[in-house]
């Protein structure tokens, strides 16, 4: 019979938690911190119109820390209109919610995983109003865009349910989609000459 004794070693950090490389987060929070001027960021995308009410773009470039920067790969996205259109992809206001969905569900992850929580669920449900009146030039008094979006999100994980819920508020507060619905963006619109 054995008597060995086994000495517990010392507790062991995580590298990620969530999927989120915390080194990583935690070094780019302290970097940007440091140096404000990197945190200029610039996103892009462009646009080919396939037909009718069809276009495709492409994302692959952009700015940050300083310098330009590709994405891992390129990526696409293809929207048309479900009345007019011909089944190429989802409408464009449709990736509006995806877009609101898909940044709020990652700054969910990452405020978890820098709070040191692990989760076992996020998921998001939204659903925007809109009256195409406007849009299509039937009602010049009807907004073009959403009147409202309302967005559920569901998380689990190894927390209270009151510091799930502040992972939400939290992540809808710093999430830059959110931002650009509700407060007004300068947006200029002209010939490409």
């Amino acid at each position: 019979m054995s008597t060995e004794t086994t000495v517990p070693t010392e507790t062991t950090v995580p590298t990620e938690i969530n999927g989120v490389p915390l080194a990583k987060l935690r070094g780019t929070i302290a970097k940007l911190t440091d140096d404000p001027a990197l945190a200029a960021f610039e996103f892009s995308a462009k646009t080919t119109w396939i037909e009718g009410t069809a276009a495709r773009s492409s994302i692959h470039e952009w700015y940050g820390a300083g310098a330009d920067q590709l994405h891992a790969q390129e990526f696409s996205a293809t929207s048309d209109h479900p009345t007019l259109g011909h089944g190429h992809g989802p409408t464009p206001h449709e990736y509006v919610l995806h877009a609101l969905a898909t940044c709020i569900v990652a700054g969910v992850a990452t405020t978890a995983a820098n709070r040191g929580i692990e989760l076992t669920k996020i998921d998001a449900s939204v659903r925007g109003k809109m009256d195409v009146q406007g849009i299509l030039g039937i009602d010049p008094d009807v907004r073009n865009g959403f009147s409202h979006i309302d967005i559920a999100i569901d998380v689990d994980g190894n927390a209270t349910r009151a510091d799930l819920d502040a992972l939400i508020t939290a992540s809808a507060k710093r999430s830059a989609v959110f931002d650009i619905l509700v407060n007004p963006t300068s947006v200029d619109v002209h010939p490409a000459r």
